[in-house]
């Protein structure tokens, strides 16, 4: 299924912009409602502070839409870490443990470590050497004492996405938290069993720097303590009368260590209007069918491919392959050469193309990679 017209028209990435996976260019939506938020503030017909609040309050009652949760259990943050060390440091005051997959991204293993270093839970890496994250491999690290089971919705090296409905019931009482940075805004996700999901929108979601949500159970603020709650996310924060601490919220105002950052959060906003105008249904098809096209083509060089999915359920928009022989830098340095821009993770070199990306990219890699005489 081809995206519209429309969807096409948002985006201006040159032909060989294949690294979604780590910045996605943004839409022209987001760039005018950048423009637009900092003319609010340039030019105001007013008091700043209750117009920048009702288009932020706005934003969330979007992502709430988008997440299909409450818009009070949802709120803008700068990126996936910031949410994520509100959890870890929302945990650290009752012990426990922390389930982690060893090769998780660093955003989803450094909160739960300096909570740890501070007195937090354990944090117990879990290696996997096949990249497959699933209920059997992490449950021998699972035990009564676990306070969260942490993931990634996409693995950002292989593009494996785990069954996250098995990883809830394996977690039982303690938290689901999911990192959604690798598929957000480019695949359909099932989402709804985690307790936390975190994200940045500077990838798939095509946001902009500086742009991210965390959306989360109701559960889950009762079992998080407001360690690094600031004033904003307190009740009565405006009350100047009554001097600090006030109690922290019960909702996910609570997850800000100081004022929200009102024009990403616009920026983030009209990124998800792009999506939802388009639906993430033609995008996740029109993702899959870019990525398999990519993947043939890397095949057909004789790439090895690093595919630890079973079947299409598992597979996301990310490619990451080797060329024998070659190391994966020569590869980039020739790719590079041909103006793809693609990212080189270790000894692979990973591709990740979007709905937009055009279909002529194919023929450029594949005369990049054709090494015959």
């Amino acid at each position: 299924m081809a995206v519209s017209d429309a969807y096409i028209n948002e985006f201006a990435e040159p032909l060989g912009y294949l690294d979604f996976a780590a910045i996605g260019p943004p839409s022209r939506r987001v760039r005018q409602a950048v423009v637009d938020g900092f003319a609010r503030v340039s030019s105001p017909d007013g008091p700043i502070g209750p117009s920048m609040l009702g288009a932020y309050e706005a934003a969330l009652g979007t992502y709430g839409r988008f997440l299909g949760v409450a818009p009070e259990l949802v709120t803008a943050v700068p990126n996936t870490s910031a949410a994520l060390f509100h959890v870890a440091f929302g945990l650290a005051p009752f012990g426990g443990n922390i389930v982690v997959p060893a090769h998780e991204f660093p955003a989803n293993v450094y909160p739960w470590l300096r909570a740890a270093g501070m007195g937090g839970p354990e944090v117990r890496m879990v290696e996997i050497p096949d990249r497959r994250v699933t209920a059997g491999a992490l449950s021998e690290a699972v035990d009564d004492e676990t306070r969260a089971i942490a993931v990634s919705a996409v693995d950002y090296l292989s593009g494996f996405k785990p069954d996250l409905g098995s990883l809830r019931e394996l977690a039982d009482d303690a938290l689901l938290v999911v990192d959604a940075a690798q598929g957000l805004g480019a695949i359909p996700l099932s989402l709804g069993g985690a307790d936390v999901v975190a994200t940045t929108g500077v990838k798939w979601l095509r946001a902009g720097f500086g742009t991210g949500l965390i959306a989360v159970s109701r559960r889950s603020i009762e079992m998080m303590h407001s360690t690094l709650t600031g004033w904003w996310g307190v009740e009565d924060s405006f009350d100047w009368d009554e001097l600090p601490p006030h109690p922290a919220r019960e909702d996910a105002e609570r997850f800000h260590d100081g004022g929200p950052a009102f024009i990403s959060a616009l920026a983030l906003e009209a990124a998800i209007e792009v999506v939802e105008a388009e639906g993430i249904a033609a995008i996740g098809e029109a993702v899959m069918e870019n990525v398999k096209a990519l993947e043939d083509v890397v095949r057909a060089a004789g790439g090895e491919v690093l595919d630890p999915w079973e079947d299409d359920s598992e597979r996301s928009g990310i490619l990451s392959f080797q060329i024998p022989d070659e190391p994966a830098s020569a590869t980039a340095q020739r790719l590079d050469e041909a103006e793809l821009v693609v990212s080189k993770r270790g000894e692979w070199i990973r591709l990740a193309p979007h709905a937009s990306t055009d279909p002529g990219v194919l023929d450029v890699l594949a005369e990049v990679l054709d090494t015959t005489d």
